[in-house]
């Protein structure tokens, strides 16, 4: 089980624990089918982090990311999360501009997430296994997945720009501000969003705070007390942001457990 980590949803973890690290040196695909793992949270949230994006996930959505792609996995609001080794058909695996696919978790994947994750005598046999790991692949490639997460760019003046947003805690970052910060004019830094990351600042900034305000959510604040804090003036337009972004409600999203979000 994971080491319980409070809502900071930016501080790196702790030295030797917190964090589960996932890499390989051989991230070639075989037979059509790509290395990659799958991430469930057990409660709480999910937070990501790679070199390509940033994902705060609640328990209703899954996250699998390719072993090409260095990343570390850790729970929040004392989530525990439950991960499996899954190789997914190289055409279904996509380009999430945060990395990744993000994927509504099934009643069945839900289950066999959980079935797969279990240590000791629970776990099942190697015939078993295989079954249900290859039930667990098609699951999860014919899922509802949703194109959620806060891109990261390569370049330095937009990363300067992107890491200062991060750390906005009020949740309603300036694009002229972070122009200043990036030391680039506002056009150029709109321009940069589009080239680099393929959305508009207005769209990155709207995956930030859903990203904020499940961090918030799994730390204990209440859905009024996280619209302000992540820039809305009510529930109301919290809600709103939201459904654009999933197609469900604040409330539904972050009460459902994985199996109930459909």
């Amino acid at each position: 089980m994971l080491v319980p980590r409070s809502a900071d949803w930016l501080a790196p973890p702790p030295p030797g624990g917190g964090a589960a690290r996932a890499e390989t040196a051989r991230p070639e695909a075989r037979d059509g089918l790509v290395p990659g793992t799958l991430w469930l949270a057990d409660g709480g949230a999910l937070r990501c982090r790679s070199p390509h994006g940033l994902h705060v996930l609640p328990p209703a959505l899954g996250l699998w990311m390719p072993h090409a792609v260095t990343h570390e996995a850790e729970g929040l609001g004392g989530a525990r999360l439950r991960r499996i080794e899954l190789p997914l058909a190289r055409d279904v695996v996509g380009s999430n501009p945060a990395g990744g696919r993000v994927a509504i978790a099934t009643p069945l994947l839900a289950a066999l997430a959980g079935t797969l994750d279990r240590a000791g005598g629970d776990r099942p046999d190697a015939g078993r296994r295989r079954l249900a790991l290859a039930l667990a692949r098609h699951e999860l490639q014919g899922a509802e997945t949703l194109a959620i997460g806060v891109a990261l760019p390569r370049s330095a003046p937009l990363r300067r720009a992107c890491e200062a947003a991060l750390r906005d805690e009020s949740g309603d970052c300036d694009l002229r501000a972070l122009a200043g910060t990036a030391g680039t004019s506002v056009r150029t830094l709109a321009r940069a969003f589009r080239r680099e990351l393929d959305l508009p600042f207005s769209h990155w900034r709207l995956q930030l705070r859903l990203a904020r305000l499940v961090a918030l959510w799994a730390g204990g604040r209440t859905l009024g007390a996280s619209a302000a804090a992540v820039g809305y003036s009510s529930p109301s337009a919290l809600s709103c942001m939201v459904r654009r972004l999933v197609g469900m409600t604040p409330s539904r999203l972050l009460s459902c457990r994985a199996g109930d979000a459909r």
